[in-house]
């Protein structure tokens, strides 16, 4: 059902770089965590936090899944109401090696969004409305293959992980400046000393993590994208789908904010790459080919009403 039309040397060139970025990013997170924590507590601090860790990998995926799945009011799509769907993600779950079960989700939401949570035995992929209605049958396949990307590369996982790392790291030197500013007395009457360098990495050490974090997420992203672009063989679709997703997001928070340019914001900021380096990648691993995946262009059932309302904050603080 969907074609190979990829160049599988420059996919897996791509792939080895960065993985190899993100295991430097993922080792800068993790030792930076474990500088703050000896600074902390020594050898105690660094236990309690291989402890929490490890909890967080094993029941964090879990809690997430039904959390995320709650906020953007995402409801269950079973086989009978969308069939073709299940076979494109039953076929990219074979070619991936994915043996977790994957069910489908509906955000009733006029952007177009799309997201994956679960653990080792279930995985959630949501599609929201709007996506289902305004992207063609090899782009919203395109867009699946990516989400799954990310299951199959482990990277809820790792980001899980690096999501811990970054909020330990921000608790842990709050928590070591407050006990400073208390201890401010004594430290200017000369009764304690303070070694300077630690404090400077107490205060620094929550925006490096930060932006490693983002690195790391980036990162990954690009490596989605590769992974996406091998399973459908069509990194063409893949790359129209960003496009228009980023048109849409553009337009939308240019309306929120009532002028134009609101989200330049510096690559270093951002989660996801900016969707011009990604479509150049994948135009980069595109083969030329006769024509593209025979998917249809309406994978939603008639009973569903397209969703009329504008995005709107809710009480969590997302827009959807």
């Amino acid at each position: 059902m969907l074609r190979y039309t990829v160049d599988p040397d420059r996919i897996a060139a791509n792939r080895r770089r960065n993985l190899v970025h993100a295991g430097i990013l993922i080792g800068a997170l993790a030792a930076l965590l474990a500088a703050v924590g000896w600074f902390i507590a020594g050898v105690v601090g660094l236990v309690w936090i291989a402890t929490f860790a490890v909890l967080v990998l094993y029941f964090g995926p879990q809690v997430s899944q039904r959390l995320m799945l709650q906020i953007y009011s995402a409801t269950p799509l079973d086989r009978r109401q969308v069939p073709m769907l299940y076979d494109v993600v039953n076929d990219l779950c074979e070619r991936s090696g994915i043996t977790a079960k994957v069910s489908l989700f509906y955000i009733p939401s006029r952007l177009m969004l799309a997201f994956t949570v679960g653990g080792r035995n279930e995985v959630s992929l949501a599609l929201s409305d709007g996506l289902l209605r305004r992207l063609t049958g090899r782009e919203i396949a395109g867009v699946m293959a990516h989400e799954l990307s990310h299951v199959a590369h482990g990277d809820l996982k790792l980001m899980a992980l690096a999501d811990f790392i970054t909020k330990v790291t921000r608790t842990l030197a709050f928590i070591a400046m407050l006990l400073i500013l208390i201890n401010l007395p004594y430290i200017a009457e000369g009764e304690v000393a303070i070694p300077w360098p630690p404090i400077a990495l107490l205060a620094f050490a929550p925006i490096l993590s930060l932006l490693l974090q983002l690195g790391l997420s980036r990162s990954r992203e690009y490596d989605a994208d590769a992974g996406a672009a091998l399973l459908t063989g069509d990194p063409e679709g893949i790359a129209t789908a960003l496009q228009k997703m980023d048109a849409q997001q553009q337009r939308y928070w240019e309306n929120v904010f009532g002028r134009q340019g609101v989200l330049n914001q510096p690559s270093i900021l951002r989660t996801h790459p900016k969707t011009e380096e990604r479509v150049r990648k994948l135009q980069e691993m595109a083969v030329p080919r006769d024509e593209g995946p025979d998917l249809p262009d309406d994978f939603l059932p008639d009973d569903y009403d397209e969703v009329s309302h504008t995005p709107r904050r809710r009480y969590h603080g997302f827009r959807y």
